[in-house]
């Protein structure tokens, strides 16, 4: 499994699913599987509680993963001490970190017409992976789990070309 970080509006979803399509694989997003699973939470921009979201998202990579599916996984950082961290940071073979500047974000947001889109629910989102990442990507790093970053702005074709790129430095391994 390769795992897409990045801050909301960062192309995550957009990215993942040509990823996954390029390489015949399955695309997996945590933000869905929340709004699938645990609206009550998601509609607020509440968090949902980290080690019953890890079981979720845990379920659905076993799923893909016994189908025969590569997965690539699509979300936001864990909390460097929760079931989350641990479960996905020891299932994962690489993750990509896509990086855009907040104004970007709040631009490509704006939109997109979910039903939980508002700036105050962005603006948490958008602060907590500010906070989050530095965190977790060093415990990736602590795990061996290599971690890149990739320029996510241009065109979906530039970016979905950059990440490419940087899957092959994963399989190459």
């Amino acid at each position: 499994m390769i795992m897409i970080y990045g801050p909301a509006g960062s192309g995550k979803s957009t990215q993942g699913g040509i990823l996954a399509e390029k390489i015949s694989g399955k695309a997996l997003s945590v933000g869905q599987i929340c709004r699938d699973k645990f609206y009550e939470y998601t509609k607020t921009a509440a968090m949902v509680p980290e080690d019953e979201l890890a079981l979720a998202v845990l379920a659905e990579v076993k799923t893909a993963e016994d189908a025969g599916y590569p997965v690539i996984l699509d979300g936001q950082p864990w909390s460097k001490d929760s079931k989350g961290s641990e479960i996905l940071s020891d299932a994962t073979n690489g993750v990509i970190v896509i990086d855009v500047p907040r104004e970007e974000s709040i631009k490509r947001l704006s939109s997109r017409g979910r039903d939980d889109d508002e700036l105050a629910n962005w603006n948490k989102k958008l602060d907590m992976f500010r906070d989050r990442m530095p965190e977790y990507e060093s415990l990736l790093r602590t795990k061996n789990v290599p971690v890149y970053h990739v320029d996510g702005t241009g065109t979906i074709e530039e970016v979905s070309e950059r990440m490419l790129a940087l899957y092959k430095k994963f399989v190459q391994k």
